[in-house]
Formats: structure tokens, sequence, C-alpha cells
């Protein structure tokens, strides 16, 4: 299998799809607006979730393969597999449903004894492309033409020259914030959100750091984080473990629920930096 053509394809159709809407505000609205039903942990499912999973579900039929999807959880396209994938067809579309246009789709692929080949990142609102595969290092396309394009953002090293993203959207979050002022009160710029779509502004260098060191994320959602990793990126836990794809996977087939407490950043002297801040003894 050829897995960037693969990718690169899905990708393609993914934002064909979506693109005609995202350009009528009226339409994307509307469509966003329609809930199919509550999902575990009271998550809502939207119309969007539903017809683009269905979309990257015919593409992977073809291929043998254990799947994850964030809408439809695991399935298998054959009994005996060659490949195991997991995607989110729409992240951030509860955001995109209030009107805030951070949507992705994130896709990885492992082998069936899970070691890691590649990922992708699509940002719906862009049409930007970032497509890591192993032993290489992370391009950026453009998936209307699928041309690539060259991007170059300076690494910072300092949190007071930094964009750094940060999860503390929701009460729970926020609820021991104190604990995080200093941290935050060296932060040249501050933005306050999650979700794939940062994993890829991170490997572009648009965001300097991502955090999310409260509730942390599910598993389906930190492969993207192989993007950025990719690209140059320090991709760590909370207590500064390397970030492993092939183990992580592991653990998210015996524990769907397990939490991952994300601290990335585009160089080695930011990401320790943060680091003494979440370790530290103003904590």
């Amino acid at each position: 299998m050829n897995e960037k053509d693969l990718l690169l394809d899905i990708a393609q159709k993914c934002f064909n799809f979506i693109n005609p809407s995202l350009n009528n505000y009226f339409d994307f609205s509307s469509k966003l607006a329609t809930q199919i039903k509550v999902k575990e942990l009271e998550n809502i499912q939207y119309s969007f979730d539903i017809e683009i999973d269905n979309l990257i579900k015919n593409e992977l039929k073809n291929l043998k393969a254990k799947v994850f999807s964030e809408e439809s959880g695991w399935f298998e396209t054959a009994q005996n597999y060659d490949y195991k994938i997991i995607y989110d067809p729409f992240c951030n579309s509860s955001l995109a449903s209030r009107s805030f246009r951070e949507a992705a789709m994130g896709i990885s692929i492992f082998t069936n004894s899970n070691i890691w080949l590649a990922s992708l990142i699509l940002d719906y609102q862009t049409g930007l492309v970032g497509l890591a595969q192993a032993n290489s290092i992370t391009r950026f396309y453009q998936v209307q033409t699928l041309s690539e394009v060259s991007i170059s953002q300076p690494a910072q090293k300092k949190l007071s020259d930094s964009w750094t993203v940060i999860t503390l959207e929701s009460q729970k979050e926020r609820a021991n914030m104190q604990q995080y002022l200093p941290l935050l009160s060296k932060v040249g710029r501050l933005i306050v959100s999650s979700g794939h779509t940062y994993w890829l502004k991170l490997a572009m260098g648009v965001v300097d750091s991502y955090l999310d060191p409260v509730v942390g994320e599910e598993l389906y959602e930190m492969f993207a984080a192989t993007v950025a990793e990719a690209a140059g990126c320090k991709v760590t836990d909370k207590d500064g473990v390397d970030f492993n794809a092939s183990e992580m996977l592991n653990n998210f087939e015996s524990d769907r629920h397990y939490s991952y407490y994300p601290v990335a950043a585009t160089s080695s002297e930011l990401h320790t930096e943060i680091l003494s801040y979440l370790q530290g003894p103003t904590l």
C-alpha cells in the first residue's frame, strides 16, 4: 500500500465534500446544527460527522484493516488484516457548530503489529494538509491541487516569545487554574483551544507549544501528534516521557478511554521551560 497516496486521496475527497458548505455559511451552519444523537460521555454527533465518516469508510473498504473511527468505534474490513487505522473524520465539530472554524480531519496508519507508518491532518477551513511518514519529515500540501507547500517558521526557545495553546476551555479544566498562573504569566501569546488543527499548526510553527495537562486527551486524538513529531517538535506527556505512537496504540486497544496529557513544543528549549513550570515548586 502507498500510504501517502491513500491519505492524500482521502483528504482530498473529504475536503471536496465539505468545501461547498464551508463557502456557504448558511448551509454549513444548518448542516452542523443537525444533531444525529448523543454518544457516550454526552458527546453530540452531527450530520457532517456521519457523512464524512461514511466517506472515509468507503475509501478503506478494500484494505484489509482493523479500523477505529471516533464516530463508529472499532470495526474490521477483513478477518485477517494487514493494517490498523485510527481516524477522526471531523475533529472539533462541536466548536464548528458554534461557528468556530477550527475543524480538522486526522488519520493514522499502523502495521498489524502496531508499528506506526503514516499520519495526516487536514485543516478543513484552509485546505492545508500535513503528512508525516516513518523515517521522513512532515510535508505540507494544498489539498485542492495536492501541490507541496513550503513552510518555514522559526522555532521559539522562550515562553515569553511563544504563541502557546492550552486546553482550559471547560470548567473542569479551570478548576485548579491557580496552579498554572506562573506558567501562563510567562507566555507571550496565549490561545485557549484544542484539537487536531493545533497539532497541524504546531507542526507548521504557526503556534509554538500545545499542552493539555489537566484533563488530558483520549488516544484517538493523540496520534495526530506524529505530524508534529515528524516536523521536529518535542512531544511528551506532562512527566516528560516521549510520545510513542506504537506503544500508545497498545494502550488504546486495551483501554478505549486512556487519557494522555501532552506537552509539546517546536523546540527542546521551550519544551524544557514549560516542563519546569508544570513540575516545579510553584505548583
